[in-house]
């Protein structure tokens, strides 16, 4: 992604002046191949939300003083660059700046959220260009995902969505249901597509931060409790659905210091040296969970882990105490991981075993 597209909302044409000049110098100062912007002006806060409504752009620099739409109310106490700034928020999560002579009157859900807030000044045009220019990895990562997540919607919408909507949908009446139908199947199926082979996922999928629910527990969540992590194993539907579990389960992280302590001394002794090879070898395993069933690998979250979770120490806590727990909480396992999880808990709590057999015997059937 060459080029950028910033939206910048400012009523001031002196002001729109002074920033069409500082894009063309920040361009002209930029090296070879990197990071040219493109503006879009909007003026009032209609033609900045039709704006939003009909383009994907990659950043916004928003005033927060705008004039009202003609016959509308002059009386507004909030400005109406809030509008915008929130729905940048809600709808489009793009890198966005406040930049105003009234930077004190943002709203204060923009002042809790990641936009910039800056105070007009001189050359301010130049320096906001140089943050959004600092988050050029994350505009660009953001494009690939929209993009990545645009073609694999028309190849459902093509191969699926269209011949359904042929044959059976436009019968329905409830579009807002056939809407909420199509939100979910695309979503789900986009997410699949992306994770079929030979799509390799990076430890940081694991993991899902801040977790998904704010206001209640889910399986997967990790909670620190006197000095030891454990994991959620209780079944999603138990704890989504009425009547709620008296109690639930949690099952104990070990701490894997010490096995991560040896793969990285056998990497350091070199990845081709016999150590190097059987420390890969050793956390190949971990990653593809070759090991016992009754354990199962979390990789490392942030500075904290990695662990092994220990099916055989569990323990249950009265779900009255979830509103402590939630405290508690700073992270979930990932919609993708998790059905392992569970898979392997499963298949720990259920497997049965058999008597042993006499190898000896079997070795002298196999040396007749």
């Amino acid at each position: 992604m060459k080029e950028c597209l910033i939206l910048i909302v400012e009523d001031d044409p002196e002001a729109i002046d002074s920033w069409r000049r500082d894009i063309t110098e920040f361009n002209d100062e930029q090296p070879a191949d990197t990071l040219q912007y493109e503006a879009i002006y909007a003026t009032t806060r209609q033609e900045a939300l039709k704006v939003l409504n009909r383009t994907r752009i990659n950043c916004a620099v928003v005033d927060l003083r705008l004039p009202p739409a003609p016959g509308g109310d002059n009386s507004t106490a909030i400005p109406l660059g809030n509008d915008i700034l929130e729905k940048v928020l809600i709808e489009t999560g793009v890198p966005a700046v406040v930049y105003s002579a009234h930077a004190a009157e943002a709203s204060e859900a923009v002042k809790a959220s990641n936009i910039q807030i800056r105070s007009k000044k001189g050359n301010g045009g130049i320096e906001i260009l140089k943050y959004l220019t600092g988050h050029e990895g994350l505009m660009i990562a953001m494009e690939i995902t929209r993009k990545k997540i645009a073609v694999e919607s028309a190849k459902i919408f093509n191969d699926s969505i269209w011949k359904r909507w042929e044959t059976t949908w436009n019968s329905m009446g409830d579009r807002a249901m056939l809407g909420g139908m199509i939100t979910r199947q695309i979503a789900s199926h986009v997410a699949d597509r992306l994770s079929l082979p030979p799509s390799n996922h990076h430890p940081d999928e694991f993991y899902i931060i801040p977790p998904l629910f704010s206001e209640r527990l889910d399986t997967g969540d990790l909670i620190t409790q006197d000095g030891h992590v454990y994991v959620v194993v209780t079944p999603r539907c138990n704890m989504a659905n009425e009547p709620q579990p008296k109690h639930l389960m949690l099952a104990l992280c070990h701490p894997m210091t010490g096995e991560w302590a040896e793969l990285k001394e056998g990497f350091n002794a070199g990845i081709d040296s016999k150590r190097g090879k059987s420390a890969a070898v050793k956390l190949r395993n971990f990653a593809i969970q070759n090991h016992s069933t009754s354990t199962h690998f979390i990789p490392p979250c942030g500075e904290k882990g990695p662990w092994l979770v220990d099916f055989k120490e569990t323990k249950g806590v009265l779900s009255e105490t979830a509103p402590e727990l939630l405290k508690d909480r700073f992270a979930s396992i990932s919609t993708h991981f998790v059905p392992n999880l569970v898979q392997r808990y499963a298949s720990y709590l259920g497997r049965i075993g058999q008597p042993d057999l006499d190898w000896n015997i079997l070795r002298e059937h196999i040396c007749k």
